[in-house]
């Protein structure tokens, strides 16, 4: 079938469902109505037809429209949660492994040894005791336990550069609190409490034993008569 015989069968088609709507008592009933308008009346219901013809062919490329952003912002949502993911992944994958904090007796011998390499004289050192059960900020459970460094008659330097010390002794010991107050028999110097916790770092699992090696069957070399 070419193109004019197809422009043919469409014009034919279209007469013939224009005639069949004309016989229509609606079509009829409708004319009727119409006709019987005033010309205001009738330029608004012209204007309406077209109006409601023309939202009604809108409707189709709006809600094509509508669908497609609705589909953008899902993809868009979607793809910007796989980055914060992988970034997530990233970044937990360049943590530091945290090394485990030395048992509190060892901590305490590590402190005495900072103490003493810093050549504070006997009465600057009031003692190492232990403190209080760890809570606020770092719960209980979390750990290993606490000690209460006392020194006396440091001057500034000396409170900032012990409390440095005792921080770097190792990566899980912290320091939670230091109180720092005026010496009674010299203002110009200062008393500390230096208030240091070993955290309870839990361990890694260790990895899973290698499986032994499969024996393969051992080819055997045939063996050549002289």
């Amino acid at each position: 079938m070419n193109l004019d015989d197809l422009k043919e069968r469409i014009s034919t088609e279209a007469r013939q469902t224009w005639d069949r709507i004309q016989e229509s008592a609606a079509y009829n009933q409708l004319r009727d109505r119409y006709e019987n308008m005033t010309p205001t009346m009738q330029k608004l219901t012209l204007v309406g037809s077209v109006a409601a013809v023309a939202a009604l062919i809108l409707s189709v490329p709006y809600g094509n429209f509508t669908t497609s952003n609705e589909a953008v912002s899902e993809f868009e949502g979607k793809r910007m949660t796989i980055r914060e993911l992988l970034k997530v992944s990233r970044e937990s994958s360049e943590m530091p492994n945290i090394q485990p904090a030395p048992p509190i007796d060892m901590l305490r011998a590590n402190i005495d040894n900072q103490i003493k390499m810093a050549n504070l004289l006997p009465e600057q050192v009031k003692g190492i005791d232990a403190g209080a059960a760890a809570g606020g900020l770092i719960p209980a459970n979390l750990a290993e336990g606490t000690l209460d460094v006392k020194l006396a008659k440091l001057n500034l330097r000396q409170v900032m550069d012990m409390g440095y010390k005792f921080q770097s002794i190792n990566s899980s010991v912290k320091m939670k609190d230091m109180v720092v107050t005026a010496n009674r028999d010299d203002n110009r110097y200062f008393d500390v409490i230096y208030k240091m916790v070993a955290l309870a770092v839990p361990q890694a699992p260790p990895p899973p034993p290698e499986e032994p090696p499969s024996k393969g069957k051992r080819n055997k070399q045939p063996t050549t008569e002289e």
